[in-house]
């Protein structure tokens, strides 16, 4: 990652960084200062000797020589040079064979990363090296025996794909990896929303993005399902294709799901009709109400009391991700008698294309069901039916009502309808087998994920269920195998079934493909007649 400039945080300081006093070895407290969160005071150990330090600085013209393993606490940063114009200096002495948990090294302006002779660095995986316009140098040309390891990868003087990953001058000549705009992180939206990853390239390139941190097919960086991706992106020259950044820049997006919140005890009123309590059942989290007293009754289970008649309240679920979910519940008329919430006749799901299914919610004896498209408010549907035809894919709520008073229930009961799109399937080709040989049959599908392989013996007219065993395997997968196929198979057409589990979708038929079976050498043992010919004259 050398090339590349970054804006780091040279000229501020946290309590805990050191920065370089002294020319002198690591692990000399008297080579540093350090800073106390306050001032910048003599050190009494030597960086990642004791704990964990945010920033190490090289600079004020010092040379420090690396003489010490740092394995046990981490190094954040390492800057070498402090943008004053001297030279600071890390060196690596003869011999040397350091491993350090540092995370990044940056080589500024001023800055040079030398090595005396032979020395091997290494660096945890995942760790990066920038030139901010400094040196990386060597005591010689070419000299393989100077290597830097990030992990597992190696990087040398001049040997290149000779015999390590590449040369210090195959990295320089690379592009810098674009730098992140920053992991993204939402509580999931109604609908669903779609977040997308972000990172900055070098100047004159465009950033192509990658499921992985290296191989792989480009891909679009976004995410619209509850769950996390980790995207990588790379530097690509806008002139020149081939030129690229040598690593990819990691950015994770993230939706959390939102916590589920329902009324499992409808609000009612107390004896004397001055205040309502209800009970709430949430998946996780803790719950606030607008009013009233709430309290945690048993694991997710939450009691609303106390809540003053005719005061319509929100309650509010949030869960350790901070993430939220609101139920508006109206306050109970107490001066009417008390209606249950409807029961759901339960959601109901539907397959693209095909009619979309009527929903239903039972109620007491005197009472209705009006409809709306909201938990709360909204707009009303249908008036006072059970049965309720939706217009499409969407969550309903039902609100009971009592027929002679017209009290309503203190909340209203969601149900929801989803629409299921069909599978799709082609097979891909037809097989052609000696005797004796395994045919196998694949398939490319979409939205599937159950199987189910026939097999046609009237050229295509009847296609029967198989199943494996002696003359079958993965009758129940992508990938059909005919065994050892005998001359009977022969014009035998193959076909599958592809369905998604638990969706309203019937199983979409593939188109079927022809097994043809032939016969390598026929071999005989039967008598071999001659038929001669003798004219009249006697002559053959």
């Amino acid at each position: 990652m050398f090339s590349f400039l970054v804006a780091l945080p040279l000229f501020s300081q946290v309590t805990g960084d050191y920065r370089s006093k002294a020319t002198g070895n690591w692990n000399s407290p008297s080579t540093w200062q350090f800073f106390n969160g306050t001032s910048w005071v003599n050190a009494t150990s030597y960086p990642g000797q004791n704990s964990n330090v945010a920033t190490v600085t090289i600079g004020s013209d010092n040379e420090v020589t690396l003489n010490t393993n740092i394995t046990t606490y981490t190094v954040n940063q390492l800057i070498i040079g402090d943008e004053s114009g001297g030279k600071d200096t890390l060196s690596l002495p003869d011999n040397g064979n350091f491993t350090v948990t540092i995370l990044l090294v940056a080589v500024q302006s001023d800055g040079i990363l030398t090595w005396v002779k032979n020395a091997d660095l290494h660096l945890p995986h995942g760790a990066m090296i920038y030139n901010n316009g400094g040196k990386i140098t060597t005591n010689s040309n070419c000299n393989a025996s100077q290597n830097i390891f990030i992990g597992d990868s190696k990087f040398s003087n001049c040997n290149g794909k000779g015999g390590s990953d590449y040369s210090f001058n195959e990295i320089e000549g690379a592009l810098p990896p674009p730098s992140s705009n920053g992991d993204i992180t939402e509580c999931e939206e109604n609908p669903i929303q779609t977040l997308t990853a972000s990172a900055t390239p070098p100047s004159g390139a465009y950033v192509v993005w990658y499921t992985a941190s290296s191989g792989g097919a480009s891909v679009s960086p976004t995410l619209n399902t509850v769950g996390n991706v980790t995207y990588y992106g790379e530097s690509v020259d806008n002139s020149d294709s081939n030129r690229r950044s040598l690593f990819r820049t990691p950015v994770k997006l993230t939706i959390h799901p939102r916590p589920i919140i329902t009324v499992t005890r409808s609000p009612s009123c107390n004896l004397f009709f001055t205040n309502y309590s209800l009970e709430v059942t949430v998946s996780s989290g803790t719950v606030t109400s607008t009013a009233g007293t709430v309290t945690n009754t048993s694991g997710n289970v939450w009691n609303i009391a106390n809540v003053p008649s005719g005061t319509n309240i929100v309650v509010t679920v949030t869960d350790t991700n901070s993430c939220t979910n609101q139920l508006p519940v109206t306050a109970p008329n107490c001066n009417c008698p008390f209606v249950n919430d409807p029961s759901s006749g339960g959601d109901q799901s539907y397959c693209a294309g095909d009619p979309v299914p009527s929903i239903t919610a039972s109620v007491n004896f005197g009472e209705t069901v009006d409809w709306y498209d909201s938990a709360s408010g909204g707009n009303l549907l249908l008036l006072g039916n059970t049965t309720y035809q939706p217009a499409g894919s969407e969550t309903y709520y039902a609100e009971a009502r009592n027929t002679i008073s017209n009290c309503i229930s203190g909340t209203r009961t969601a149900i929801t309808v989803i629409q299921n799109a069909p599978s799709s399937v082609s097979i891909n080709a037809d097989e052609t087998v000696f005797v004796g040989g395994n045919a196998i049959f694949t398939i490319t599908s979409t939205n599937a994920d159950s199987y189910q392989w026939q097999v046609s013996t009237d050229g295509g007219t009847v296609f029967n269920n198989i199943s494996d065993g002696t003359e079958y395997a993965g009758t129940q997968s992508t990938a059909l195998t005919v065994k050892t196929a005998g001359v009977n198979k022969n014009g035998y057409r193959y076909r599958v079934l592809a369905s998604k589990f638990g969706s309203s979708c019937s199983p979409t038929t593939s188109a079927s493909a022809l097994l043809t079976v032939n016969v390598a050498t026929v071999i005989t043992n039967r008598r071999i007649s001659h038929r001669v010919f003798i004219n009249k004259l006697g002559s053959l």
